[in-house]
């Protein structure tokens, strides 16, 4: 008798499982997307213990008969799809039909759904097994109650984090989903206590508010644009706020939440020399693309896709950021702290016209690490936070409108605002050797003068490198270099591309070359180290990146050819540098993303002397 048996449907159930229902975040993640694809308009989800003893999801959704609670507990059961066809053109969350089964087959699973809000139907599963099911009063929609998860594999459940850690993996999907589709309200309950809430508003600087504070709302920006079989709407969060990880750079496609590596590289890159080294923006991208030119069937989470024309899409994405980031002001505002034990300085929303940012100064961009909720606001503002969320776009549109003016499209007003980005501000005096102090109508500013001269010869030198005609010099005694086999290979298939460098490169052996030339900007003693650099950005993106390799030379050039710190500097050459700073693109970061120039308030500084009361 042959050793091959066909398993159990429960054990078949319980491997797909460990596939499916990774921890309890994976058992909302399937619930939730079956609501949004049950067309509902509110989702309540409540927890316990971090979801580990307790998971419903309660929705207004168009409910199921008897005969589909009892189908969906079967695995490879759905609605969803029924031909080869549809699955070529998903336009649902899910699809696969194997949640509910392998839900149910490592805990108790209880389904309460009705189709009129009358008359509804029970049906409870335990281990895979059913225990009852029946006619049961239910308000219209779905209810599923997912209880005692991971009970009969305690591997799994002994894996399990704390109930925080696993409540924050749970917030962070909610947070997604919910970005997903600003047009649906979510409430989530946690221990009996409500810790997330949105409004369902449909308006995307309401999300922000909701999902980052209201901070970040009011550094929003907004763009839209359309290509070819795709459109895509950007709210992105000015550089003065950032995180330490890329978990805040979030793609939406077609109303699912994905991940994408190259997509999130072209954000990056579209925010590169705004952001501090190590940091990373806050951006949501929302995609509706036509569905044959993607494939979500990838992966079992469905977080994963590939996309026809991905190069082109992340190019375009690239160059939309850089030209909102180009068209808004980023001048950091520092708040200065009065009370030295309150880590925030008390403030009213609705007065308050500049930037709000933290009272502590620091040495660095204002990063906005901390909770929403450790924000102090006066009394008029916590009611407005906390109050009816339904409210919550209309105030804010009402508060922030500033953030959306835009000048009428007149060209001369446009050569104005190029010319002049920074305030009109009047030269005061410099404090040691580094900054130098201004003063304006709407406060005092202080600027860094090497990171502002290393921005001005930034633009310059990218600009200079960008010429694929570059002016080299020949070397009286040629440069010998020597490098691994596939290193060898590829050069000498590139010698044209490294030609249009400035490199001239002749192959002397298997492995070895010599440079005869190289472009004006390259030093001598350097040329070994940029021709390595070259050939790391290669093995990174398996090609030579032109624009990335210029970006990377004029960094280093710029930073060793800009006026150092604790240095002297006279009238003119301070009015020299304003004058070139203003005509920069981008006058408020240094390329490693450091501020150029930051603003003190009046407001702030009459505080710190008690011309006002706090």
């Amino acid at each position: 008798m042959g050793n091959i048996k066909k398993m159990s449907l429960h054990l078949a159930n319980m491997i797909a499982a460990g596939e499916v229902v990774e921890r309890p975040s994976s058992v909302v993640k399937e619930l939730v997307e079956n609501s949004i694809d049950a067309h509902a308009s509110s989702i309540k989800i409540v927890l316990e213990c971090g979801g580990l003893e307790l998971i419903k999801v309660i929705d207004d959704g168009c409910g199921m008969d008897s005969d589909d609670v009892l189908m969906a507990f079967q695995p490879h059961a759905t609605s969803k799809i029924k031909t080869e066809y549809d699955l070529t053109r998903i336009n649902t969350l899910g699809f696969r039909g194997e949640a509910i089964a392998s839900i149910a087959s490592v805990s108790t699973t209880q389904i309460i759904s009705s189709m009129d809000g009358v008359k509804g139907y029970e049906c409870t599963y335990k281990s895979g097994v059913i225990l009852h099911d029946g006619i049961y009063n239910s308000n219209k929609g779905t209810t599923i109650s997912v209880s005692n998860l991971f009970f009969n594999t305690p591997a799994r459940l002994k894996y399990m984090k704390t109930p925080k850690s696993e409540l924050s993996s749970i917030m962070f999907f909610v947070e997604r989903i919910a970005m997903a589709h600003p047009e649906l309200r979510f409430v989530v309950i946690s221990d009996g206590k409500q810790i997330f809430q949105t409004s369902g508003s449909n308006d995307y600087k309401t999300l922000i508010a909701e999902v980052y504070g209201i901070d970040a709302a009011k550094n929003y920006i907004h763009s839209s644009y359309v290509c070819d079989g795709y459109k895509v709407e950007l709210c992105l969060i000015k550089p003065s706020i950032y995180r330490s990880s890329k978990l805040e750079i979030t793609m939406i496609c077609n109303g699912r939440y994905v991940k994408n590596f190259n997509v999130t590289n072209a954000v990056i890159d579209g925010f590169s020399t705004y952001l501090p080294i190590g940091k990373y923006p806050i951006c949501i991208m929302y995609y509706d693309i036509d569905p044959i030119l993607i494939d979500v069937n990838v992966h079992p989470r469905k977080t994963e896709i590939k996309i026809a024309n991905e190069e082109e899409i992340c190019k375009k994405l690239t160059e939309e950021i850089k030209n909102c980031l180009l068209n808004n002001e980023h001048i950091p505002t520092r708040s200065i702290n009065i009370n030295q034990n309150q880590k925030y300085e008390k403030i009213n929303i609705f007065e308050v016209k500049e930037e709000v940012k933290p009272s502590t100064y620091e040495n660095k961009i204002f990063n906005n690490e901390d909770k929403k909720e450790n924000i102090i606001l006066e009394d008029e503002a916590y009611k407005y936070v906390h109050t009816s969320c339904f409210n919550l776009d209309k105030e804010i549109n009402e508060s922030f409108a500033p953030v959306e003016e835009k000048v009428e499209p007149k060209v001369e007003e446009v050569k104005v605002e190029e010319k002049k980005k920074l305030p009109i501000m009047e030269y005061v005096g410099q404090i040691f050797g580094t900054y130098l102090i201004f003063q304006a109508e709407d406060g005092m500013y202080l600027m860094d003068q090497h990171a502002a001269a290393e921005r001005v010869n930034y633009e310059k030198y990218y600009e200079l490198l960008s010429n694929t005609n570059q002016p080299t010099t020949e070397l009286l005694v040629p440069v010998g270099l020597s490098f691994a086999k596939n290193e060898a290979l590829y050069i000498e298939d590139n010698l044209a591309k490294f030609s249009n460098l400035g490199f001239k490169l002749e192959s002397i052996g298997d492995c070895d070359f010599v440079v005869r030339e190289i472009p004006l900007w390259c030093k001598l003693d350097n040329v070994d180290s940029v021709l390595y650099d070259i050939l790391s950005l290669m093995a990174e993106r398996k090609k030579i990146d032109i624009s990335y390799f210029r970006d990377e030379i004029a960094k280093q050039i710029s930073c060793k050819a800009s006026i150092r710190a604790n240095k002297r500097i006279n009238k003119d050459e301070i009015d020299a540098l304003i004058k070139n700073l203003n005509n920069c693109k981008n006058p408020f970061t240094c390329p490693h993303g450091r501020p150029t120039i930051i603003n003190f308030s009046i407001t702030d500084i009459e505080k710190m002397f008690e011309r006002i009361q706090k």
